[in-house]
């Protein structure tokens, strides 16, 4: 491959007008007249997807009433439950689908350009590297300046860009001439050099906002003093927007200038400035949402379910004895006039209109009787991979022969879930599913009206339409976790540090990026570690293992040691550092990340736990006021119990949960989500319960309306990850009810959801589904690999619920397939990596 090694502005521009990716080794020359930039630096950034969020933040700007336009809905909706959670889209994806359509409007033609991409996060780079890889997803040109020698992931990127393109990279300008260290920078007019000082603290490049917000001065005099600094001929580079940098030796000679106490001072005033409260208080009071719930539908009631599921007259009686029903009640209203308060002053609560806008392209109509079993959609599955959609991306990939599964991409592009699911039963005809952010903790459980999502947890409206995005509601730059951390870590701050690296740990899993989120995490366990013992320290100790531990549970990686077994130790470790007296919200929230844990490992010792913990953690919300977290867990304790094969006392806890919930479900998006987890597991009742004889059909339909109730209340919401667990409750009652095909394109739609998200133990119970349902076509080598696939993942999650499932499936296809020799060698190598995975979790568990 040949590299353009020489200096001729002309080659850059030319290929930007081609619309390719560029790297460039030095200083980016000036563009054309006709060019517009949309510039950001990766130096002033080093949290975790920072860049991609401050680029996502200045192309809604750019496109201002342009941009995308989805119905508002109630995004601030965040729970942590049993099933877990996952972000809906990787960042990279909602940000391509934004430049996209920025590509499309008239006027100037715009570039991409990331300044110092060297110094930019691992997060970042690994983004920007998929973006380069995949070839016509982005229709804006790149460009990629890196000012120093690119390392590991960023010399991995620059590789991407050779191997796509081997005339990608091209030599820019030098940097500006002249040493530092001849300045006299004492000489300089005082307000000049104290603009200077400042910008060195923040770091190589810093923004003017937040220099003028440090010394509480306009942005414009900032600006103003810099040109000054300018003028006088001192090594200062403009990136735009605002960014600005200094060479090494210039933030070397200012930072010796600066009296230590003052630079204490001032990182404990960045930190503060940097870190979400101060953010919030930028902002202003949120406007509370309150979303438009479309209509219910019918849906059975729990007497029916009694009717046909075979249990005592004595379990179907039993009421409500706990009181909940009425404390919600008061509760809620009280928050519902607290919100009304607040929104005296910003003229009311606006309602939001559900949306109604379609998926464009290809639609499975899973309907009954739908195509011809044996040959509807026969090639999609040959080579575990299915329909590529019109990006060319796959829809969803089960690991090749031999390989462990690795870390599931969380992101596979504009069209990633390939052909758009149409539920033909309850939904209409291409539904738009919408995605929203998924993480919760116990203290904005209890805030039912809470506040908008900020930008790092703000989600984007579809899947694969390229006008679905949701418009980010952070607008001002002073809030990054990480980078608060550091400044108070160099302020001496060291809780303050830790506290927001556990927010960071947070914002980064619910972003996507499990690495960084885990790196948070570490960081703020060895800067403790590091520290004289005390009962606030072991508090945030507590939180920091239970992001970690939750970061394992629910994250997809293997190779990261993202397993269940992992998890459930590092849980145990913030059990074990939890003192009596810890305030209750996070004893709660420990009490049912472990209970989430056991109900994954799925063993009867684990579901025994899960239901202790549950149950624990609801009493301690109820003693301490807090009857909405209380009864949010009764799902869960139901959950639990149909697991455990105890459909009374599941019904029980199922009929208090609907009398809690259901009559705020109009106006509450909590009320609302409670009751699609209510119907869903009313679904999965017939699959676990005994059904009366005679009436096992009407089961399965009653199970599919509950579902179906579930899966509209699901898409109100905009719960992709629910939604592909209600498909594959639905697939496994359409299986059990005898209409096979309808049953394989649910778990079609299963799979390519739990793919998109890394839901590995979603992906082991759905192909392992998938398997059964190509036997009973009579697609027995797939079936095999299918199998196969389902024993990898389970085993690299670590989950004994779902490798004991594989073992059944495994015996009832082995003595189906014994006869028929071409498949024996596809069945050894199940038995063996069934069996390795077996020895591995009894070693682990032992």
């Amino acid at each position: 491959m040949t590299q353009i090694d020489e200096r001729d502005p002309g080659r850059l521009w030319q290929r930007v007008r081609e619309r390719l990716a560029t790297a460039v080794r030095g200083r980016l020359p000036d563009p054309p007249p006709a060019l517009q930039l949309l510039r950001v630096s990766c130096e002033v950034a080093p949290a975790a997807l920072r860049p991609l969020l401050e680029a996502r933040r200045l192309t809604e700007a750019i496109l201002g009433e342009a941009r995308p336009k989805p119905p508002d809905r109630a995004k601030s909706l965040r729970r942590r439950t049993l099933f877990g959670e996952a972000p809906e889209r990787a960042t990279e994806a909602v940000l391509v689908e934004l430049w996209n359509h920025l590509a499309q409007q008239t006027g100037s033609q715009w570039v991409v350009v990331f300044d110092a991409v060297e110094q930019a996060d691992e997060a970042t780079l690994a983004a920007l590297t998929q973006i380069v890889k995949r070839q016509g997803w982005l229709q804006l040109p790149l460009v990629l300046v890196f000012h120093g020698e690119p390392k590991d992931a960023a010399a991995e990127l620059l590789l991407a860009v050779r191997t796509r393109d081997a005339a990608g990279v091209v030599r820019g300008e030098e940097p500006p001439s002249g040493e530092a260290q001849a300045i006299a920078w004492r000489t300089l007019p005082p307000e000049v050099l104290r603009v200077l000082r400042a910008g060195a603290l923040i770091g190589p490049g810093f923004e003017t906002r937040i220099v003028a917000d440090l010394l509480s001065l306009e942005p414009l005099v900032v600006l103003e003093l810099l040109q000054q600094a300018t003028d006088l001929g001192l090594p200062l580079e403009d990136r735009g927007e605002g960014r600005f940098s200094l060479p090494t030796s210039a933030l070397t000679a200012l930072s010796k200038s600066l009296m230590p106490s003052l630079a204490q001072a001032w990182h404990r005033k960045l930190g503060r400035l940097l870190g979400a409260r101060a953010g919030e208080e930028v902002a202003g009071p949120p406007r509370p949402p309150v979303p438009r719930v479309k209509s219910r539908g019918k849906i059975p009631s729990a007497a029916h379910v009694a009717e046909i599921i075979d249990l005592s007259a004595e379990v179907v009686d039993l009421v409500d004895d706990t009181g909940l029903a009425a404390q919600v009640a008061s509760e809620m209203a009280a928050v519902a006039e607290q919100s009304q308060d607040m929104s005296a002053g910003t003229g009311g609560i606006e309602t939001s209109p559900r949306a109604d806008a379609l998926i464009a392209g290809e639609s499975l109509d899973v309907s009954e009787g739908t195509g011809d079993e044996a040959g509807q959609g026969g090639d999609k599955l040959a080579d575990g991979t299915g329909d590529s959609g019109a990006s060319g991306a796959p829809a969803w990939r089960v690991p090749a022969k031999g390989e462990r599964s690795g870390p599931v991409p969380l992101a596979l592009g504009a069209s990633a879930l390939g052909p758009n699911v149409k539920v033909s039963q309850g939904t209409g005809p291409g539904e738009q599913v919408e995605a929203r952010p998924a993480g919760w903790s116990p203290a904005r459980r209890k805030t039912i009206f809470a506040a908008p999502p900020a930008e790092e947890d703000a989600g984007p409206a579809g899947w694969g339409a390229p006008s679905r995005v949701v418009p980010t509601r952070l607008e001002d730059p002073l809030v990054d976790e990480a980078r608060a951390a550091e400044h108070m870590r160099l302020a001496g701050e060291f809780d303050a540090a830790a506290q927001h690296l556990c927010e960071a740990a947070r914002k980064a899993a619910e972003m996507g990026a499990p690495q960084a989120a885990a790196q948070h995490a570490g960081s703020a366990l060895a800067l403790l570690a590091t520290l004289p013992v005390s009962a606030s320290r072991r508090l945030l100790r507590v939180q920091a293992l239970i992001e970690l531990g939750r970061l394992q549970w629910q994250a997809a990686g293997y190779e990261f040691g993202f397993t269940l077994t992992q998890a459930q130790a590092t849980l145990e470790s913030a059990r074990a550092e939890l003192e009596e007296g810890a305030p209750v919200e996070l004893a709660a929230d420990l009490a049912q990340a472990i209970a989430g844990v056991c109900f994954d490992l799925g063993d009867p010792r684990s579901l025994e736990r899960a239901l202790t913990e549950l149950a624990a953690a609801a009493s301690m919300l109820q003693a301490a006021g807090d009857a909405i977290g209380a009864a949010c867990l009764l799902n869960d304790q139901a959950a639990v119990l149909v697991r455990m094969g105890d459909p009374g006392r599941a019904l029980q806890l199922l009929r208090q949960s609907r009398k809690v919930f259901d009559p705020h479900v109009h106006t509450d998006p909590v009320a609302l989500r409670e009751l699609a987890e209510t119907e869903h597991l009313f679904a999965r009742l017939p699959l676990h319960a005994q059904l009366r004889v005679g009436r096992e059909a009407e089961g399965f339909e009653m199970g599919l309306e509950h579902a179906r109730a579930a899966e509209r209340f699901y898409r109100d919401l905009g719960e992709v990850r629910e939604l592909g667990r209600v498909w594959e409750t639905m697939g496994r009652l359409e299986l059990r009810a005898g209409r096979t095909m309808a049953a394989k394109q649910r778990f079609d739609a299963a799979a390519e959801v739990q793919t998109q998200l890394g839901d590995l133990t979603g992906l082991g119970q759905t192909t392992e589904a998938l398997s059964q349902v190509l036997a009973l076509l009579g697609r027995d080598a797939e079936a095999v690999t299918l199998l196969r696939d389902s024993v990898v993942f389970n085993r690299d999650k670590g989950s004994p619920l779902g490798l004991q499932q594989n073992r059944r499936a495994f015996i009832e296809l082995s003595e189906r397939l014994a006869p028929r020799a071409e498949h024996a060698a596809g069945l050894q190598e199940v038995a063996i990596l069934l069996s390795a995975g077996e020895r591995e979790l009894a070693t682990l568990r032992a």
